[in-house]
């Protein structure tokens, strides 16, 4: 069973994962790490003597979390969650590459620089895949359907969280599912874009 958890794929596999729900919520995975981390749960993270250490301190943990529930709250209320969502986009970023960088922390250097970048990207693009999905939602079932659409994405970020840290490999199909996502939606938008010049030509 270590072969599973225990190796460099499974450290990518995780951070790949975690950062891509950061892209969903900033603060809830990465407060769920430091939880994981400092109590030592499932032997999912190693962050001693590292800069990542810094979220097992209580502090940091219950701020993550305090953040967190503002974020989730805010993405509610309707005259707030436009503002809010654009004003966490960098943060989402952020923390897609320090939790990335946090399931590498005993790597090389190297690599966990690496997986910063990556994590980044991973969470502007899944932020870019909510992006894309809400407006469709809300154009077919109203405004009153997004707090319902929030809910879900709570649900996602923080069950998904809790399972990737389980099974860490599973990270990899959730990064495959929304690159293939954002591709239909960049295809989708590529033929409409397309049928509405022939209808101007």
């Amino acid at each position: 069973m270590d072969a599973l958890f225990d190796n460099i794929a499974a450290f990518v596999s995780l951070g790949a994962g975690l950062s891509t729900l950061s892209g969903l919520r900033a603060f809830l995975p990465l407060g769920l790490v430091g939880l994981v981390a400092r109590y030592d749960l499932f032997g999912a993270f190693d962050l001693d003597a590292t800069v990542f250490a810094v979220l097992e301190n209580p502090w940091v943990i219950g701020i993550l979390l305090i953040l967190a529930l503002v974020e989730i709250t805010a993405d509610k209320v309707p005259l707030l969650d436009s503002a809010q969502d654009l004003l966490t986009t960098p943060l989402r970023i952020l923390a897609g590459a320090f939790v990335f960088g946090a399931a590498l922390a005993q790597q090389d250097t190297g690599v966990v620089v690496a997986g910063m970048i990556g994590g980044g990207a991973l969470a502007g693009a899944s932020h870019a895949a909510k992006g894309a999905l809400r407006p469709g939602v809300t154009t077919a079932a109203g405004e009153a359907a997004d707090p319902f659409v929030s809910f879900f994405e709570d649900i996602v970020a923080g069950v998904g969280s809790l399972v990737l840290v389980l099974v860490p490999l599973l990270g990899i199909l959730l990064v495959v599912f929304v690159l293939l996502f954002i591709y239909r939606v960049r295809k989708r938008r590529q033929r409409k874009y397309k049928g509405l010049r022939i209808l101007k030509e």
